[in-house]
């Protein structure tokens, strides 16, 4: 059971504390992403990455799809695009709150969080809920504000992501360099040349278990794709 709890500041606050029970929280995984995906067949010139593998967090929940503002209880609740909501129960009945504090009331200097819900279950929240300390007040939204499942993703701070880069081809002799990359740093933290013997295309290659099927290589370019290894 969670609890929205404040002393009480102003007349209006009343003792005791008004209750929601948490039904459904956002979900957020680490996740390794490359780029191209498998078996898509693919061309760079020479000095382009012809595989990115990198780090980032997904966030997956309810989100706000047009921002709003509602005033309520003497002060205002303002959402934004966006903004991520969990599946809650307020006073028995379904609802969606907000993960962040967007209800404000500046004459006091107050922030909480605040709840919606969906009367009618058609994607749009048509009330707003904030708790005082003893009841939650409640203020009708009209138009109501969309929202629904969403995703978001992120670079994550400080990871290793690494590129192969195509050099070119010359004297039967693929040329490819290897680079890792620390968080968000221009320079590569680790670097590795490699060559590859191919007298005719056409062929397979191996890197660290990733298997390229290299299908033409010279000046105009590496036309391949990545058979598997991630």
């Amino acid at each position: 059971m969670k609890k929205f709890c404040h002393v009480a500041i102003a007349a209006l606050l009343l003792s005791g504390c008004a209750t929601m029970e948490v039904r459904e929280t956002t979900r957020t995984m680490e996740r390794i992403g490359h780029d191209p995906q498998l078996n898509i067949v693919s061309k760079v010139t020479a000095g382009e990455a012809l595989l990115s593998t990198f780090q980032y967090t997904s966030k997956t929940g309810y989100q706000i799809y047009d921002g709003r503002a509602v005033s309520i209880g003497g002060g205002r609740v303002a959402v934004i695009e966006g903004d991520f909501l969990y599946r809650a129960d307020v006073e028995g009945k379904p609802a969606y709150c907000t993960e962040r504090q967007v209800f404000n009331m500046l004459l006091i200097g107050m922030t909480k969080n605040a709840c919606f819900a969906d009367r009618n279950n058609d994607g749009l929240l048509d009330q707003v809920m904030v708790a005082s300390d003893l009841m939650w007040l409640h203020e009708d939204v009209n138009p109501g504000i969309k929202f629904g499942l969403g995703v978001e993703t992120a670079p994550i701070d400080r990871s290793i992501n690494s590129q192969l880069l195509y050099q070119g081809y010359s004297n039967q002799t693929l040329r490819i360099a290897y680079r890792e990359y620390a968080g968000d740093l221009a320079r590569p933290s680790f670097a590795q040349d490699l060559s590859f013997e191919i007298s005719s295309f056409p062929a397979e290659i191996t890197f660290r278990k990733i298997r390229i099927q290299v299908r033409s290589a010279g000046n105009q370019g590496l036309e391949y794709q990545i058979l598997g290894g991630y």
